[in-house]
């Protein structure tokens, strides 16, 4: 699943092989080994493919199946399990008056 996403999102920026290789210190041919599923990359190689197209690691491993952004806790807010769906509506309204506030200032 991975190759198929790495090529897929290599793809989608119009990135050759060699380009994201170069980015990622990586040669050329680690590339098309991983986009192929005939080598699997490092831990940290998944880690840096997923910050540079900015993807969760669970969609770039095909955990699932929804791009998400690559995990930041300054994009992301987590809410308690108990939380209702009204009270999770408020969280996102004051912070999105935070974020209007801080614009007018």
């Amino acid at each position: 699943m991975l190759g198929e996403r790495l090529s897929v999102l290599r793809r989608g920026k119009k990135m050759k092989q060699k380009e994201l290789a170069d980015i990622l210190g990586l040669q050329e041919s680690a590339i098309s080994l991983y986009e192929t599923n005939r080598s699997d990359p490092s831990d940290k190689v998944k880690v840096d493919i997923a910050k540079h197209f900015d993807v969760s690691l669970d969609y770039l491993l095909g955990v699932i199946d929804e791009c998400v952004p690559y995990y930041n806790s300054e994009k992301f807010m987590a809410f308690p399990t108990d939380m209702t769906i009204d009270e999770k509506m408020l969280l996102l309204q004051f912070r999105d008056f935070i974020e209007f506030k801080r614009g007018n200032e």
